[in-house]
């Protein structure tokens, strides 16, 4: 069957809409919230795709959409309505969550950018604005988006907004640079940025990122006083390798499914510290 759109449907009743029992990917909470705030606030969502067998209505993507606004209320939301095969609406259904995730980078700077929309339209959340920090700022613009993410890269609150930090003092250039190298930069790295205060230092740890080093590259060179990296001595050294003997024991002491957790626990920083420095 050739996949066919039916153009006379543009919106549905959202009680119209089924929604298959063996679905792969379950609902996540965190993703639910973040889009009932963006639909709250007026923000244009893309249609949800269904497919239409005789009356039914079935859905193929959205699935976190539809959920928000069942919760909302909505009566109706925007759909593109497809005549396809059960074969071809699953393959549609993989597809599209298999190209949905962000990288790191990308959901710093996508929490940045939001958290700036957002205090354009309500100045009185700026940081520094009589504590309005504690009672707005990152916990009522960006909450949603930040559990979203602490939820998906496994890592805390904190360091969610240490990578909004990071973020928002990014040039434009950088973050286009950023997200156009070929290897995936770890979360912990770009936690690191937003710990620089410095423009200049904080400019070298981005070019030490895009060279696929890392932020403590660009610090020992900061230190060494030039852009060559500062040798370690003995006594690093020996750090070291008693930080390493300890790591391999507390390995080796640890039973198959703790291995397993821990390795996918952080995986994206062995990923960062394959692409650069295994120095700390």
């Amino acid at each position: 069957m050739t996949v066919k759109k039916l153009p006379t449907f543009t919106a549905l009743p959202v009680a119209d809409i089924t929604v298959p029992a063996d679905r792969l990917r379950p609902i996540s909470e965190a993703k639910v919230t973040a889009l009932m705030q963006v639909i709250e606030a007026g923000v244009f969502l893309g249609a949800i795709t269904l497919r239409r067998t005789g009356t039914v209505n079935t859905l193929i993507d959205g699935a976190h959409r539809l959920e928000a606004m069942t919760r909302l209320g909505r009566e109706t939301i925007a759909v593109d309505v497809l005549e396809c095969s059960a074969a071809e609406a699953r393959q549609m259904e993989i597809t599209g969550n298999l190209t949905a995730g962000m990288t790191p980078i990308q959901d710093a700077i996508f929490l940045g950018v939001y958290q700036q929309e957002y205090e354009k339209l309500h100045p009185e959340t700026k940081r520094g604005v009589a504590g309005a920090l504690a009672k707005h700022g990152v916990q009522r613009a960006c909450a949603p988006f930040a559990e979203l993410v602490a939820e998906t890269r496994q890592i805390t609150s904190s360091q969610v907004r240490k990578v909004i930090r990071a973020a928002r003092a990014l040039t434009a250039d950088e973050r286009k640079r950023l997200q156009a190298v070929p290897y995936k930069i770890a979360m912990s790295e770009i936690e690191k940025l937003g710990k620089i205060g410095e423009d200049g230092l904080r400019t070298r740890a981005v070019g030490a990122l895009l060279a696929g080093k890392t932020v403590a590259d660009a610090l020992r060179a900061e230190q060494a006083g030039g852009d060559g990296e500062a040798a370690p001595d003995a006594a690093d050294d020996a750090r070291v390798e008693a930080a390493f003997k300890a790591l391999l024991q507390a390995w080796n002491r640890s039973p198959k499914v703790a291995r397993r957790r821990f390795v996918e626990g952080i995986r994206a920083e062995i990923d960062g510290l394959l692409h650069g420095s295994d120095d700390e």
